[in-house]
């Protein structure tokens, strides 16, 4: 069979352009970022990269990595993109007193490769006991811890009497219900931004008995979560709040920028009328406060006033009533803060719960939240984390119960979540109780 000349010539230019097309597709598909998972069951990291066109998942070289501790609860990674550091709470114990100790408790410093490869720098201690949550000031230059119990007369948590050491009544465990606790605390670092290494920040405002600084901040009775922003640090707690009958508080202290001090902007904490506050988070721009209420299932929406004074949004708080799961545990906005989606790990029975779901809202101009159509949307079994990937087009969970990560693609339009291309979910390590990625892939 022969061609003539012309039709030699057009088939030359469809071959060209199908090889174009696919070198084309083929230079689109990069690493447009690093995921990193910390599992419970076997103290790991779980390390994969992000495709840029699908959103799929392939596991980096050497993961997964020890996570430097016991129970890694939280990850966070530098702005720079150079650090990962890793909240490990520790295992803890309790002794016949009602004092309570963690071992393998500790701050775990990782540089990130240039493949997303880890490698581990360094470990460093909170001053409190029973660390919880941690942040990054908003510039990246401190580094904040929140921890069930100030250090209040060395390692000791509990005292039979009430004291101003000890002003929070043993509320977790009735058969202590005599012994008294010290409040919660923040320690906070300041962060070298060339090696990641911490250098611990103390209070100027307050000192302990011996006329020296305190190496804390305190906050209050059995602090749950908190969230920093630009100028603000707002601490959920549990109570009852000393001297009171407040439960279901956040406590509110004023950033300074410069030098990573702490000062309190009021006298009396926010009393949110919550029955059992899980997170509190923010849009990207901390224009909106957002706090989850598990006991509830509703979503509370504030913005910050004048001297951090948090101040409700009209018709809140908002009933996550599309949710067929319930237990709202863990939220994220999108980029541009047009939507909200919520974590819903399941019935209040546990993590375990094999029923979970994602639900979605759109936030108006005036923070009202309205459910997105399609809403709720499928996830993991028991997610614990959720995220907006750094190229704002694919929103992840990690799943407590199926132990994987499951990733949607995200409809910057209508905000609906659609399964990603070639596979929604990847096993990851044992038991994950947090997520976080990278954009940073050179």
């Amino acid at each position: 069979m022969k061609f003539k000349k012309s039709g030699q010539i057009l088939l030359a230019l469809v071959v060209s352009l199908v090889l174009g097309f696919g070198v084309t597709s083929c230079s689109n598909d990069f690493t447009v970022a690093y995921l990193y998972v910390t599992g419970s069951q076997y103290n790991q990291i779980g390390a994969f990269k992000v495709a840029n066109n699908t959103g799929n998942l392939t596991n980096i070289t050497g993961s997964p990595y020890g996570s430097g501790g016991q129970f890694p609860i939280r990850a966070i990674v530098s702005p720079t993109g150079r650090f990962l550091y890793v909240l490990n709470q520790g295992t803890p114990s309790t002794d016949s007193s009602g004092n309570v100790s963690y071992a393998g408790a500790n701050i775990s410093i990782y540089s990130i490769g240039g493949n997303g490869s880890l490698a581990f720098q360094q470990s460093y201690a909170s001053q409190g006991i029973g660390s919880l949550r941690f942040s990054f000031s908003s510039t990246g230059s401190f580094l904040y811890v929140l921890d069930e119990y100030a250090p209040v007369a060395g390692t000791q948590t509990a005292s039979g009497t009430q004291s101003t050491n000890f002003p929070c009544p043993d509320a977790n465990n009735s058969s202590n219900s005599k012994l008294w606790h010290p409040t919660g605390d923040v320690t906070a670092f300041s962060v070298n931004a060339d090696t990641g290494r911490l250098s611990l920040i103390t209070n100027n405002q307050l000192q302990n008995g011996a006329g020296t600084q305190l190496t804390y901040f305190p906050v209050g009775c059995y602090p749950i979560d908190f969230k920093v922003t630009a100028g603000f640090l707002l601490a959920a707690n549990k109570g009852p709040e000393p001297g009171t009958q407040n439960f279901q508080t956040i406590f509110e202290y004023a950033v300074n920028t410069t030098n990573g001090q702490l000062t309190l902007t009021q006298n009396s904490e926010l009393v949110t009328g919550a029955d059992s506050i899980s997170n509190i988070g923010s849009d990207s721009a901390s224009k909106y406060i957002y706090a989850l209420d598990a006991g509830l299932n509703q979503i509370f929406v504030y913005t910050i006033g004048t001297n951090g004074l948090l101040q409700a949004i009209p018709n809140t708080p908002t009933q996550n009533s599309q949710s067929t799961s319930g237990n709202p545990i863990a939220l994220t906005t999108d980029s541009k803060t047009k939507f909200l989606y919520v974590a819903n790990a399941g019935p209040a029975g546990g993590i375990s719960n094999p029923n979970s779901d994602i639900s979605g809202y759109t936030i108006a101009s005036n923070g009202v939240l309205a459910p997105i159509a399609g809403a709720p949307f499928n996830t993991g079994s028991g997610p614990q984390c959720i995220f907006e990937d750094p190229s704002f087009q694919y929103i992840y969970t990690a799943d407590f119960s199926s132990s994987q990560v499951t990733g949607q693609v995200l409809d910057p339009n209508s905000g609906v979540l659609t399964p990603l291309r070639n596979a929604t979910s990847y096993a990851t390590v044992g038991n994950p109780l947090w997520c976080v990625a990278s954009g940073h892939t050179d």
